[in-house]
């Protein structure tokens, strides 16, 4: 049987009508509500990976409410069909989304039911100009987790989020590292213009939008067998480097700066040292792997090859 409806009293009609949403862009503020956040969030972690923002809501100069928005996952598959978008799209357009990592209510929930449900709108009216003057390009979706088995994710449905399902269960760490936590989320979605996800996956994105995309990145159209073999040869090359100054055995830094070529990079070493960054990181993404075991170069990492997928996302619940 659904609950009666419930109408704010008095006292939280004159909160929610007074409520004030501000971006905190001062280094004292965010340390204020990183603090928070370790004290009170459940999982007593600030950390915010990628382009991010730091929200409080407030009334009458008291905060009540405290929202954090980081970088979307790398990759959902769920948040992918919902899309609808193809490989190439999603890593030139991953950009436009955004991820709401923390949600943290200050006010007594049972005094103020209805606070979480507007600081929400209140922060959604604002974020995609935010995201503009911040971070140089604007956001048309939103992802969002929240723990199951401690919420019900009641702020988001109110606010027409559209639950997608569960997880995997990975959490991540880093801007590229996953590891297991085995704790699957409810994924949350929502646009923020109607026609966003129909931009998302078209062909092309409108004028306005286009200049924002990110160009393609370069592509290792090989498979893991066949770079493995490649390794194996590369191995078998004599050492011819002198003493000083070797960190990485001399089979591994061929490989990469062979499948940076073959990815397409352009350019001398600096090219291919960039690009080997981005390798290396990518190759250590193993979540199976002990820290002992992470190679430098196993396969074609995902971020190069697209034959490979980014583990389901972080331990990230927003509320």
């Amino acid at each position: 049987m659904p609950k009666p409806l419930r109408l704010p009293g008095i006292e939280e009609q004159r909160v929610l009508d007074g409520l004030e949403v501000h971006l905190l862009l001062e280094r004292k503020e965010q340390e204020s509500w990183n603090q928070y956040i370790v004290q009170g969030h459940y999982l007593h972690n600030a950390t915010l990976v990628g382009e991010q923002l730091r929200y409080v809501a407030s009334y009458q100069g008291q905060w009540l409410a405290l929202l954090g928005w980081s970088g979307a996952a790398w990759h959902l598959a769920s948040r992918e069909a919902w899309i609808g978008w193809s490989e190439d799209q999603r890593r030139a357009r991953l950009p436009f989304l955004a991820q709401n990592s923390r949600f943290l209510i200050l006010a007594d929930r049972a005094q103020f039911p209805n606070l979480g449900t507007r600081a929400m709108k209140l922060c959604l009216e604002r974020l995609c100009a935010d995201w503009l003057e911040q971070h140089g390009h604007p956001i048309l979706t939103l992802e969002s987790f929240v723990d199951g088995q401690l919420f019900r994710g009641t702020i988001y449905k109110a606010a027409n989020w559209l639950k997608l399902g569960p997880t995997a269960g990975f959490g991540r760490v880093a801007e590229d590292f996953y590891v297991a936590h085995d704790r699957p989320k409810q994924l949350w979605v929502r646009e923020l213009h109607p026609q966003a996800r129909q931009w998302l996956c078209a062909e092309t994105l409108p004028d306005s939008l286009r200049v924002y995309e990110q160009s393609p990145p370069c592509r290792c159209e090989q498979g893991p067998d066949q770079l493995a073999s490649l390794r194996e040869r590369l191995a078998q090359v004599s050492e011819f480097r002198k003493g000083q100054g070797k960190r990485h055995r001399l089979g591994t830094v061929l490989s990469i700066a062979a499948c940076a070529k073959m990815s397409g990079v352009i350019g001398g070493y600096s090219d291919v040292g960039r690009a080997a960054g981005l390798m290396v990181s990518s190759a250590i993404r193993r979540p199976r792997r002990s820290a002992r075991q992470r190679p430098r170069l196993a396969t074609a990492p995902p971020a190069w090859s697209g034959r490979g997928a980014r583990p389901q996302h972080r331990s990230a619940g927003g509320h």
